[in-house]
């Protein structure tokens, strides 16, 4: 092989060990890249549902609020309250279109959330009226925190499908940063192994036809 065939050969060779420690860096950073936007994916959700959770505290502590003051001011949360309802589980559906395991729960989360807060809605309609007494032993019966704990398991219940779904990751960025320099250190061995190897075939002479030595006839 000539020097400039040689010359094309190991030019070849170092792009290729340099392609490969590329593609190298940009596949493990996008798998950092997805794993970072799952997460904060998972983040926004419970997020979300924190939100809801606070909405159900509200109409909680108003509701009661009213029942012991009858103030006009606890109600206005409460009439709030199916607004942002609405809002937020508006929000949790755009959030949970790509998951279809999540889609189940959220449906019934929300119809959960939607009785809850039609049943004080009722109840505080029936203030100041004859039926005013089964308001108090609605509450003093423990109907009111039997429907409440029912609210509380269905938020449990979607949070358990997010963490089944859309797991926590359980490496740091530190932790990633070890381990994604190992695969580094081992996609770069590799190319250099290659390297070698292909620098060898390129460089090795090979003899013509004519430089082979004639065999002696016997």
């Amino acid at each position: 092989m000539d020097i400039r065939g040689r010359f094309i050969g190991l030019v070849f060779v170092a792009t290729a060990a340099l392609a490969v420690s590329f593609l190298g860096h940009v596949w493990l950073f996008e798998q950092w890249r997805i794993q970072q936007e799952r997460q904060l994916h998972r983040s926004t959700i419970l997020t979300e549902v924190l939100r809801l959770q606070r909405l159900v505290m509200d109409v909680e502590t108003n509701f009661r609020g009213y029942l012991l003051t009858e103030q006009p001011s606890f109600l206005e949360p409460i009439n709030q309250a199916e607004r942002r309802l609405e809002a937020g589980m508006a929000t949790l559906t755009e959030l949970t279109a790509a998951v279809p395991g999540l889609q189940a729960g959220r449906g019934v989360l929300f119809a959960r959330l939607r009785e809850f807060i039609e049943s004080k809605k009722a109840l505080i309609a029936a203030v100041g009226t004859d039926k005013q007494e089964q308001v108090r032993f609605y509450v003093r019966g423990g109907s009111g925190r039997a429907l409440f704990l029912t609210i509380e398991k269905a938020i449990g219940d979607f949070e358990m499908r997010i963490e089944r779904e859309i797991p926590s990751a359980s490496l740091t960025y530190e932790s990633w940063l070890h381990r994604a320099r190992w695969q580094l250190l081992f996609l770069e061995s590799l190319g250099v192994m290659v390297c070698i190897y292909l620098t060898r075939a390129v460089g090795l002479p090979k003899k013509s036809y004519l430089e082979r030595p004639a065999r002696i006839p016997l």
